[in-house]
């Protein structure tokens, strides 16, 4: 795709995910770079301010198939990944998949899961692919997450190296519509511009 035709796409995308999500032209525009970087986005923001509704619209728009994880204190990794059970009449193991088998990946509220549980997503996020019981499954690609994070003091901090796997950490403050963007978090964030 030339550069050209490229940026045209784009300006269509744009404009349809415009038409859904007022008022946040800037979120979608890192957004949209993300998915063009082949990245990951951690949005954080207080409940209720639509972030859900941008990463669903998105999906749409780009024609990912799509899945939403709501992230709760009792989460298991293989909630996500998928596990091996019994088939009584194969008498043998089959693999069922999990949520994270999509190309477009919401984890909401991913700080209200135990840090063991949000690791789950760290393989799939950096190799395109879900290890479970030494069986190794590619995931298809494009494959994007879009991890929420709750405003919270009751919940459990982002893993340092899931921040830095994502494209952009950005903090989209809904309420008082500024984007704060950096690009790591692990030895303290990295603050971009603030757009208004």
């Amino acid at each position: 795709m030339t550069p050209v035709c490229l940026s045209a796409r784009c300006r269509e995308i744009l404009g349809e995910l415009g038409r859904v999500i007022v008022g946040k032209d800037g979120a979608l525009h890192l957004l949209l770079a993300a998915v063009l970087a082949d990245g990951h986005v951690l949005i954080e923001d207080v409940p209720g301010v639509a972030k859900t509704s941008i990463a669903r619209a998105l999906s749409q728009v780009l024609g990912l198939p799509f899945k939403r994880v709501q992230f709760t204190p009792d989460l298991l990794p293989s909630d996500l990944t998928g596990s091996f059970i019994f088939d009584q009449r194969t008498m043998s193991f089959e693999f069922r998949p999990g949520p994270m088998f999509t190309q477009f990946l919401l984890a909401d509220e991913i700080n209200r899961a135990a840090p063991k549980t949000q690791s789950a997503l760290l393989e799939a996020m950096q190799e395109d692919q879900i290890t479970v019981e030494g069986s190794t499954f590619p995931l298809d690609r494009p494959f994007l997450v879009i991890a929420t994070q709750t405003q919270s003091n009751s919940t459990a901090p982002i893993l340092c190296r899931k921040r830095s796997s994502t494209v952009s950490w950005s903090a989209l403050n809904w309420a008082t519509r500024r984007i704060r963007k950096s690009k790591t978090c692990c030895a303290g964030a990295v603050h971009g511009e603030r757009i208004h």
